[in-house]
């Protein structure tokens, strides 16, 4: 009866553990030492053509989207995660957290459907600090 109680607990535990450790948030520093953070992966590259296009620091701003740079260096963000194609669009799972893959033509093949990239599904927030508290 203990071994029972002692292995659902431990069970319990290790679910516990599993899903707190889980998450895909994602910050990095920018060229000038910002750090920024965002929902999903981050990337640095451009938002429109005249930024640096290695400076900026743009992020998915769902929970486990992607973010992927294009072939000019810039920015553009998805639901899910995001790839290239074959000519260098960029197509996301239209599902939050969704996978995709490049079969073996190079077409993207996603959870879900694939949408386009979009810079709208980016965001950019400068990251708190503790040294305020």
């Amino acid at each position: 009866m203990y071994a029972i109680k002692f292995l659902q607990r431990l069970c319990l535990l290790v679910i516990i553990v599993s899903v707190a450790g889980y998450t895909n948030a994602d910050c990095l520093k920018d060229l000038s030492g910002e750090i920024f953070c965002g929902a999903g992966n981050c990337v640095i590259g451009s938002r429109f053509v005249y930024d640096n296009k290695y400076g900026t620091v743009l992020c998915s701003k769902y929970y486990q989207g992607g973010a992927t740079k294009t072939l000019d260096g810039h920015v553009l963000c998805g639901k899910g995660d995001c790839a290239k194609s074959r000519n260098g669009e960029v197509f996301c799972s239209s599902v939050v957290g969704g996978s995709v893959l490049k079969d073996s033509k190079g077409n993207v093949r996603c959870y879900g459907t694939c949408e386009p990239a979009s810079l709208d599904n980016c965001e950019s927030t400068k990251a708190g600090s503790s040294a305020n508290l």
